[in-house]
């Protein structure tokens, strides 16, 4: 009595008879699991691109400051590394400080390495899939202005937007008039995401006692209350060195 033909020949000859090379052989359950678990891990891989690219995208840093990292941050003094391990620090934490709502405060002169390393820490996030937005204080306020135009922007809708970001981080503060008017609208922004636990970052050229006149006590205590550590950027400005290169804007 004839045995049955195994499912390998019984393979073998349809491949033969679909005129495929002799070379080519079926896989196994093994092979198969492993190319489906490498295609899983690819597809993950472009969606998490994906992901980080459109997060980029809405991120509004400037382009130059996307290619900013911890790794091409320069460092040439203990001060300089202190400050790098700070940032680092803050992005390894992020999701205990999300839950608490904490930000940081960079101060110091222009050109310091101030925008430079709150870039490496949005790209850092980035990357981990935190959404993050950095806004100039001076577009803060133009945002807020266009409401008393715009019957459809209401105040509300206009805190819900800068709700919306995990990581807010709002640049040049300081740069603004100081009228009593943007002071409570910056501190009104700062309560809604300190008590909706979503943290925010500021950078600002003055030191904390300059921030402290311009804000005035209530509003500076707030921005103390919003953030989990102050970094003073003490050394001299990497602008106009022609050592750095393109790296002079640090």
């Amino acid at each position: 009595m004839n045995s049955m033909p195994s499912v390998s020949s019984e393979l073998s000859r349809l491949l033969k008879k679909m005129g495929c090379p002799d070379g080519v052989k079926p896989l196994d359950r093994n092979q198969i699991a492993a190319e489906k678990r490498q295609a899983e891990i690819t597809a993950a891989a472009e969606h998490q691109k994906r992901v980080v690219e459109k997060l980029m995208g809405s991120s509004g840093i400037n382009t130059h400051f996307l290619e900013c990292s911890f790794d091409n941050y320069v460092i040439e003094t203990e001060e300089q590394r202190r400050a790098v391990d700070v940032a680092k620090r803050y992005v390894d934490k992020f999701e205990e400080l999300l839950s608490g709502g904490k930000g940081f405060l960079f101060l110091g002169t222009p050109g310091t390495g101030k925008n430079h390393l709150a870039s490496a820490m949005a790209n850092a996030l980035m990357r981990k899939r935190y959404s993050v937005v950095v806004i100039s204080v001076m577009d803060l306020f133009a945002r807020l202005r266009m409401s008393y135009s715009d019957n459809s922007l209401t105040e509300e809708k206009l805190i819900a937007e800068f709700m919306k970001p995990q990581l807010l981080v709002i640049d040049e503060l300081g740069l603004q008039r100081g009228s009593a008017d943007e002071v409570l609208w910056l501190t009104r922004i700062i309560d809604k995401r300190l008590y909706g636990r979503r943290p925010t970052g500021f950078i600002t050229n003055l030191n904390q006692q300059g921030l402290h006149e311009l804000l005035g006590e209530r509003a500076y205590q707030r921005v103390q209350d919003a953030v989990s550590v102050a970094v003073p950027f003490n050394w001299p400005s990497y602008r106009g060195r022609k050592r750095y290169g393109t790296q002079a804007d640090q």
